[in-house]
């Protein structure tokens, strides 16, 4: 192996170690608890070793969040392969997306947080758009689910934009705590309902 060679894998090496040891303290604090300080003295790095990497800590974020996103495509291409029909696959991608979010809840609040930062806030561009085109590729999933079996009436991009929506949209108030998270399971419930009438053509069940 040549100089070259080593250098990069060794760059590779640290650029791994820094993601792995960021992912465990985001976990544990939080976007906002953990600084590239935390993050260096943590892996026993200079700062500027850190900054030889990545040019912030939100970066380090995004990086993350790219890596989670591709996980929860994986969940929803398996809700879609073992589908029977669209009523399945919605039950099933609804239970994915759950399971996702109790298992990486830091990074499923968060899944919008590049959106709505300063667009001054060091994130490479290249990085933004990948994480852009893996939130798109969530609702191609998506459309896909509901277009399993018999042909859709309703407008298959919008439903899977509104179940998209639904889903985070409920999330946020667990995370608000204007719910509890043992309120989920009924606004599921009724989010299926809704969806499933949008597919059918037929009135969503009434509440009252």
């Amino acid at each position: 192996m040549g100089i070259r060679e080593r250098k990069q894998r060794e760059y590779a090496r640290r650029k791994s170690l820094i993601l792995a040891t960021a992912r465990r303290m985001f976990r544990r604090k939080g976007l906002n608890g953990v600084t590239l300080d935390d993050i260096a003295g943590e892996i026993e790095f200079s700062k500027g070793t850190i900054y030889s990497h990545f040019d912030s800590k939100e970066e380090i974020f995004a990086q993350i969040l790219l890596e989670h996103l591709n996980a929860l495509i994986e969940y929803l291409k398996r809700a879609q392969a073992e589908s029977s029909d669209a009523a399945d696959g919605v039950r099933r991608a609804l239970d994915a997306y759950l399971r996702f979010y109790d298992q990486n809840r830091e990074y499923g609040r968060l899944l919008f947080f590049v959106d709505a930062l300063n667009p001054n806030v060091r994130i490479p561009e290249s990085l933004r758009q990948e994480i852009q085109r893996r939130k798109l590729a969530c609702l191609a999933e998506l459309q896909r689910i509901l277009k399993k079996g018999a042909e859709p009436r309703g407008d298959v991009k919008q439903i899977a934009l509104l179940l998209w929506g639904m889903l985070n949209g409920v999330l946020q108030l667990v995370e608000s705590k204007q719910i509890g998270r043992n309120d989920l399971d009924s606004l599921i419930a009724l989010g299926f309902d809704v969806v499933m009438a949008g597919l059918s053509g037929r009135p969503a069940r009434s509440t009252r």
